[in-house]
């Protein structure tokens, strides 16, 4: 999507060059690609053109008010000129002429054969034959032609000749002007190229006067609307419009017009020449005149029907997912609450059984109602760590959360734990996030009690908790001196009921690291592990700094 708006932007420009507006240039992305090439070189002519247009309208305007005084000076004014005198076959030319053909007035004489040296090869038998014709005719002569600079550069000349002749008819001058148009050239093939893309292009492009009658329709209208080109032009706009939305039109004018500005990505419905309705998105711009006034619309149109279709769709879809999360968190607490009730009867059971029989059962006995209580404890923690990893997504409330103060929270809630182990917590002043409190206390802390809990014999933990501005990013790191990891062992670690080692030697249930990853995704970052078997852990996760709520 966000390179069909870069298209319509660059159509969008491309639409005033074609109009002469050139007041609004492109607007560069970030991306530095291939469209930004475009958008620099549509910039570029843009400029071009502009200062290319000035020129010729001050040409215009100084000829206009020469032409009273000497009606020769229209063919000089601005132009180069050279005069041949035949009696003393002597040429000369004016600055004007030098500055075009780039050669210097103290060290190129002005004649013939050093003018015929500087015309293009491929056009000096041309040029030859017209000046031929003219002096052989007596009669004046126009054309057009490339000469060659000393740079090597080519360039552009159209070129205007006179004759002057005596009385008797016999030829005693030849007067000639010769214009640099290597810019318009360019220009002009330039403007071609855009009128191709604009035809070409996949967007409807159609403009229209402020009165909105349509005067161009390009193919891809065709295609879209079903009109051709001669059915609409000269046609009110409203012709594409359903019957109750006619009266859309003048707001659009309106809105466009009044403010001089383009009204991006309007959704609208239009009607084809067939009847059928189409969901249309639509940037609809101005086009002004080299004062400002607008003096037209362009409007570029895409089917957006399909994509109308999938929003509704996926719209439908979001509802009944929601429904169905709804429909899992009530069966999830239903499940936990029903399985936990049977458990608790069943370990109390047990204890009575084991208080009351003590003593008159065997060894073996005693062992099995063991294995019975644990097992039934095991499945009671299993429940409850399934039920909070279920109700992760149900905390809405985002406030700031100050990360130093969370885990000095969590070390008083885990004194007895960091007791025991004589665990050392170590950390400096932490950032303050955006996020959801309990997932974010929860994160912190499933990490903290491993680091803990997967120490190594007679080594007491030590855990560094450090965070990291990446500019986009929060990145956090969570070190521990521990056991380590086995790096074939550093993906499987986050899925769910993983667990490297026997109950015997470290408990749990092997949610804990997947309830971390299942927290730190859900807020948009990544979570992994960097690991030395026998040296310890890093567990690295980035928190993005804007909280997608």
């Amino acid at each position: 999507m966000e390179e069909d708006k870069r298209l319509k932007l660059i159509t969008e420009q491309i639409i005033r060059l074609a109009n002469a507006d050139f007041e609004t240039p492109g607007e560069l992305s970030e991306e530095g690609d291939d469209l930004d090439s475009i958008v620099v070189g549509l910039n570029l002519l843009g400029e071009e053109l502009e200062a290319y247009t000035q020129e010729l309208k001050a040409k215009e305007e100084k000829i206009k008010n020469t032409l009273i005084q000497l009606n020769e000076a229209q063919h000089l004014s601005q132009i180069g000129s050279w005069e041949w005198i035949v009696s003393t076959n002597t040429v000369t030319w004016t600055d004007e002429l030098y500055r075009i053909y780039g050669r210097d007035k103290e060290t190129f004489q002005s004649t013939f054969e050093n003018f015929n040296h500087c015309i293009h090869p491929d056009e000096k038998e041309y040029v030859n034959s017209v000046i031929q014709s003219a002096y052989q005719n007596k009669t004046a002569f126009k054309f057009s032609h490339r000469i060659i600079r000393p740079d090597g550069k080519e360039a552009f000349l159209d070129c205007k000749g006179n004759v002057y002749l005596d009385e008797d008819g016999t030829l005693l001058r030849m007067t000639g002007t010769a214009q640099d148009v290597t810019e318009l050239k360019k220009a002009e093939e330039k403007i071609v190229k855009l009128a191709s893309i604009v035809e070409s292009s996949n967007d409807a492009i159609i403009s229209k006067t402020i009165d909105s009658y349509i005067t161009s329709w390009n193919k891809q209208a065709q295609a879209l609307f079903g009109y051709t080109e001669q059915e609409v032009l000269g046609k009110h706009i409203s012709l594409l419009f359903p019957p109750d939305q006619v009266s859309e039109e003048n707001e659009i004018i309106a809105k466009v017009v009044g403010e001089g500005k383009p009204l991006i990505n309007y959704e609208s419905i239009r009607r084809k020449k067939d009847g059928t309705l189409v969901n249309i998105a639509a940037t609809i711009s101005p086009i002004k005149d080299p004062s400002g006034k607008v003096i037209a619309i362009s409007k570029i149109a895409r089917d957006i029907t399909e994509k109308k279709q999938a929003e509704e769709k996926l719209k439908k879809y979001t509802i009944a997912l929601e429904q169905k999360n709804k429909e899992s968190e009530q069966f999830a607490y239903i499940t936990s609450h029903d399985l936990q009730e049977p458990l608790r009867t069943i370990t109390n059971y047990i204890g009575l059984f084991h208080d009351d029989y003590k003593g008159q059962l065997d060894e073996r006995a005693d062992i099995y109602i063991k294995f019975i209580t644990n097992a039934s404890r095991r499945m009671q923690t299993l429940i409850s760590d399934l039920l909070e990893y279920t109700r992760i997504e149900n905390d809405k409330e985002a406030t700031q959360i100050d990360c130093t103060a969370l885990v000095n929270e969590i070390m008083m809630d885990l004194e007895r734990t960091i007791n025991e182990n004589n665990a050392t917590i170590v950390f400096g002043t932490l950032p303050v996030i955006t996020g959801y409190f309990s997932r974010i206390k929860s994160l912190f802390q499933n990490l903290i009690v491993n680091a803990i809990k997967f120490k190594r014999s007679g080594v007491a933990p030590i855990i560094t908790i450090t965070a990291k501005d990446t500019e986009t990013d929060w990145l956090f790191e969570i070190k521990d001196n521990g056991i380590g990891i086995e790096k074939a062992y550093h993906e499987k670690i986050f899925m769910m009921f993983q667990r490297l080692h026997a109950r015997e030697e470290y408990n749990g249930t092997g949610i804990g690291l997947a309830h971390c990853k299942k927290i730190v995704e859900l807020r948009g970052g990544n979570i992994w592990v960097e690991s030395q078997p026998g040296i310890g852990s890093s567990f690295f996760f980035t928190l993005p700094k804007n909280l997608n709520l």
